[in-house]
């Protein structure tokens, strides 16, 4: 499990999420790769991602099927987990605790692209909104202080797909707080 540890000189908390480590591929840097064969972020791939916690869709379909426009999924190799206790701790110098949050996958659009620069403005409206709409959300979580979107394209930047997602996650930290 993850953990996180306070920096006594910075003063700031930081994450220590060694299992991510174990991520195959990892550090294997191409040129611009073409497009994968196979997305499983892809519509009609739903049942090849973990259940969705959010998404926007259309009223007469179901969730993890087809007709959705974004979809937001647990992330498979997480660098929080939402269960457990804080467990805080001192050890020497260092002020520690498990590394409790959320790390979900926002996939933007069904279709693989590489970037959302050629959706429709009302598709990107989407997106932020479900951005807000997964951190309000996550924000009812009294353990969880910190919410932060990031967002890795391509696998030099730690995506595992080539196509279009993002991380949003919050975390327990004791300096920062969500306003």
């Amino acid at each position: 499990m993850s953990e996180l540890r306070k920096d006594p000189l910075s003063r700031r908390w930081v994450i220590i999420a060694s299992e991510r480590a174990r991520r195959p591929g990892d550090f294997v840097i191409t040129e611009t790769a073409p497009l994968p064969t196979f997305d499983p972020f892809a519509e009609g791939n739903e049942d090849k991602t973990p259940p969705e916690i959010a998404a926007y869709r259309s009223p007469e379909t179901r969730p993890n099927q087809p007709g959705w426009r974004v979809r937001v999924v647990p992330n498979k190799f997480p660098a929080l987990a939402v269960e457990g206790q804080l467990g805080k701790r001192g050890e020497g110098p260092y002020d520690r605790m498990q590394g409790i949050g959320a790390h979900e996958i926002v996939i933007e659009c069904p279709q693989t692209l590489r970037t959302f620069t050629g959706l429709p403005d009302r598709h990107v409206q989407e997106i932020l909104w479900m951005y807000r709409d997964r951190l309000v959300d996550l924000a009812r979580d009294h353990r969880l202080k910190y919410g932060t979107i990031f967002k890795n394209v391509g696998k030099a930047a730690g995506g595992r797909c080539t196509t279009r997602t993002a991380s949003s996650s919050r975390r327990r930290s004791c300096r920062a707080r969500w306003r």
